[in-house]
């Protein structure tokens, strides 16, 4: 079973011309495994993978490393005397976990310079996010604006979005924008270590997020990954996020976003059609020498906010300030929620099952489904030991039972009924 970061490793390396023996040799893969996934393709995603997420051993000692680490670095201790030292603590773990942390710190600290090159046509963009608060001179009021920036290597073309949020949502939706500017998509793309790209940031050998890969993996891109916190490495996006705040967003009196990226799309135009300063040509008559991968026969990406909540001994959830019901059969474990915005609706599944749907546009504190209110009271009724269980938290609070009758009677009353 391949994870995605293999299997788009595969087809990668099919495009740099390698035969599937060449490929075996350089991904460790079985042949009849790499052969199966070519002549399945790209459109259909492999099984993932679960990894078992263990705590490294160096955890509970990070103080302690970091109190080794004050001083200049010619008098930084080697990896031995702090291995004896943390061993007299209790440590367990071996030497060479204390020397990759050591390499990773310096590598932070003191990084290398980052030799700058030219893609190819059509090989590569960059994307980043920026942010800048801006005050509404109507209304008065600030608000941060979160600013979505891709840029293509080779052509110098850019495209800029604004968000309110910085999300998963709207970092995919940023992507699909960008596409539909450029007019095809990149064969890579170029990031730093973000949390909508990888798990863990900060790490050298990050995982990447399961669900940005699937989205690589739908629209046929490859995404890179700069050093740890070495932005510079893709000084082109970073130019364009400086760009962006000091030339546009310093001519802008609102923060309503309809009207910023209206008057983006505006300015983008502008910019485009400019000789840029590097290579002294013009992105726009450039872009049709890209070569991008052309996105008209690849089907639209569904976008959503998927969230996790645990399901209360009232069989409700809790989303948004709002209580939901769902079936008593699921008090206690845990629920996935999937919505879109300006979709007023809410899909929730338990172990990829749709169990129940709410509108989120009633107001109500409560929204309760007429079929699952019955269930939960007979579920009480029945079961002996949440009764007792109640009425022991009742006691040791001095609180009558009477006071949760109410409490309950009230909330029946108040509850909304969906049909």
């Amino acid at each position: 079973m391949l994870n995605l970061e293999e299997f788009m490793e595969i087809f990668k390396l099919k495009e740099q011309g390698l035969t599937i023996s060449a490929i075996s040799r350089e991904t460790g893969l079985d042949r009849k495994t790499i052969r199966r996934y070519l002549h399945q393709g790209k459109s259909k995603a492999p099984e993932m993978k679960k990894h078992a997420q263990k705590p490294s051993k160096l955890s509970s000692y990070e103080a302690d490393i970091n109190s080794f680490m004050r001083g200049p670095q010619k008098e930084w201790p080697p990896a031995t005397v702090i291995y004896e030292e943390l061993v007299k603590k209790g440590y367990d773990g071996s030497l060479s976990l204390i020397q990759k942390w050591l390499k990773q710190f310096k590598q932070i600290h003191f990084p290398t310079v980052v030799i700058r090159y030219e893609s190819e046509p059509g090989r590569q963009a960059q994307v980043d996010w920026g942010e800048k608060k801006i005050k509404d001179d109507k209304s008065g009021l600030i608000k941060k604006v979160y600013i979505f920036c891709m840029t293509l290597s080779w052509s110098r073309n850019r495209f800029v979005y604004f968000f309110f949020k910085a999300d998963m949502y709207h970092f995919l939706l940023g992507h699909k924008l960008a596409f539909s500017y450029f007019g095809g998509v990149p064969k890579e793309i170029l990031y730093d270590q973000n949390r909508c790209v990888v798990l863990k940031p900060g790490q050298k050998n990050a995982e990447y997020n399961l669900r940005f890969m699937d989205f690589a993996r739908h629209y046929g891109f490859y995404p890179q990954l700069c050093a740890p916190y070495r932005p510079q490495t893709k000084g082109k996006v970073e130019n364009l996020v400086g760009y962006v705040k000091k030339n546009f967003l310093t001519t802008q009196h609102t923060n309503n976003l309809s009207i910023l990226n209206q008057n983006g799309r505006g300015w983008l135009k502008k910019v485009n059609n400019k000789v840029h300063s590097t290579t002294a040509k013009i992105p726009f008559l450039q872009l049709e020498k890209e070569g991008l991968q052309t996105i008209g026969a690849i089907g639209d990406y569904e976008l959503y906010y998927l969230e996790t909540r645990k399901v209360f001994n009232d069989s409700t959830f809790s989303f948004y300030h709002q209580r939901y019901s769902v079936p008593p059969a699921y008090i206690g474990k845990t629920v996935s929620i999937k919505f879109r915005p300006g979709n007023m609706r809410l899909d929730v599944f338990h172990n990829g099952q749709l169990i129940t749907q709410h509108r989120m546009d009633s107001g109500d504190k409560y929204v309760i489904k007429r079929g699952h209110r019955h269930s939960i009271w007979r579920v009480w009724r029945n079961d002996k030991k949440l009764f007792y269980q109640k009425a022991s938290q009742a006691n040791s609070q001095n609180h009558s039972l009477a006071v949760y009758e109410e409490i309950a009677a009230k909330e029946a009353a108040d509850a909304t009924v969906v049909c």
